[in-house]
């Protein structure tokens, strides 16, 4: 008896693990900084003028700085390196900002996006810090604090309080090994990104950095239907690993073929979406199609779900109907395979099919 009570408490308490992450929206003051700097150094994907008012004071206040040689340096890294979009945000979260000394993060396992791996990050680092000193920049985020503040409540009240964080474990058989967080940044635009870290002695952290636009009374402009946005970030943890090569060899291996095949039909659509490689559209479908399996689970309206649909097919992402056919029949015999990661070898398949079957009409075409 007292072990079946002993057992029924500890499910109660791993039923509440499952929920148990709540999750607060944040500013950080390096994603602020990285967002300008990119800005200023004519980055189109943070150049979107979607925040208001906040853009026009960045502008103004930053105006003298514009030939800064932080500024070149960034244009330079971009022409030379590929650094844009998520690797900017990536080492944003990285950094370690001592009054304006700038040095990255000590990690257990590394994770700054690869495109940073040829920087020379000692003299990013210096230019940063620079720049951070010569613009004042603490005074201009310091300033912009109640600007911040009204982006966080609205994001809380839209679009956090509505987000099902156990659905996460109950899809892919697995509970969430890192520690999930949203940070907001004000000067992104539309653009939302993906990135982590995992700092020594800590759990890995996995983070939403999204984007803020506000309509023209500068109110923010969130709502429930920015949700699948963020479920969509952090679907990516619990499916990106299953293409790293050092864990799973076999997986990268068996998919290339087919998935490189695939890719080269769809360079040009998944380039638009700065998606360069095979792997990040694989991983792209079987986030964008978990996000319709998270709104069909959740009662999401029927054209709620049928416009998320439309939407990612019209991103090229083609096969997706039959993708979350495949995910639903998943979900539904989940009890037979326990995770998503057993799952694997079927979505393999899937693309083989996929790639085999658009062979035969490239054929039939030429």
């Amino acid at each position: 008896m007292r072990t079946t009570i002993l057992c029924i408490l500890l499910f109660c308490v791993y039923a509440l693990d499952t929920k148990a992450q709540t999750i607060e929206p944040e500013v950080n003051e390096n994603v602020e900084l990285m967002s300008i700097l990119a800005r200023m150094a004519v980055y189109p994907e943070y150049k979107m003028d979607m925040a208001g008012q906040y853009i026009k004071d960045m502008d103004e206040y930053f105006k003298s700085q514009t030939k800064h040689p932080a500024v070149q340096y960034m244009k330079e890294l971009r022409n030379k390196y590929g650094i844009s979009f998520d690797a900017v945000m990536s080492m944003a979260i990285h950094l370690n900002n001592q009054n304006g000394t700038f040095s990255l993060i000590d990690e257990e396992v590394p994770t700054l996006e690869k495109r940073w791996g040829k920087v020379d990050k000692t003299e990013f680092l210096t230019q940063l810090g620079n720049f951070y000193k010569d613009s004042r920049f603490n005074d201009f985020f310091n300033a912009h604090k109640a600007l911040y503040e009204k982006g966080l409540e609205a994001y809380r009240e839209n679009v956090i309080k509505y987000l099902d964080t156990s659905w996460y474990s109950a899809f892919y058989g697995k509970e969430p090994q890192e520690i999930f967080s949203v940070i907001i940044g004000f000067c992104n635009g539309g653009g939302n990104y993906g990135v982590n870290r995992h700092v020594r002695g800590n759990k890995k952290e996995v983070f939403a950095v999204v984007g803020y636009y506000v309509d023209k009374d500068d109110r923010p402009m969130y709502s429930k239907d920015y949700l699948p946005t963020l479920v969509h970030e952090f679907n990516h943890s619990f499916v990106n690993y299953l293409l790293d090569e050092k864990r799973y060899p076999g997986h990268v291996k068996d998919m290339e073929q087919a998935a490189t095949g695939i890719f080269e039909l769809s360079k040009w659509a998944m380039a638009k979406q700065a998606y360069g490689n095979w792997k990040t559209m694989i991983n792209e479908s079987l986030v964008r199609a978990a996000v319709i399996c998270y709104m069909l689970d959740n009662d999401y309206k029927p054209e709620e779900v049928k416009q998320e649909l439309s939407e990612q097919i019209q991103r090229n992402f083609r096969w997706m109907p039959e993708l979350v056919s495949l995910l639903r029949k998943y979900e539904k015999k989940q009890h037979k395979y326990g995770n998503f990661e057993n799952f694997y070898p079927h979505v393999i398949t899937f693309f083989s099919d996929v790639a085999k079957k658009e062979n035969e009409q490239f054929k039939v075409l030429n």
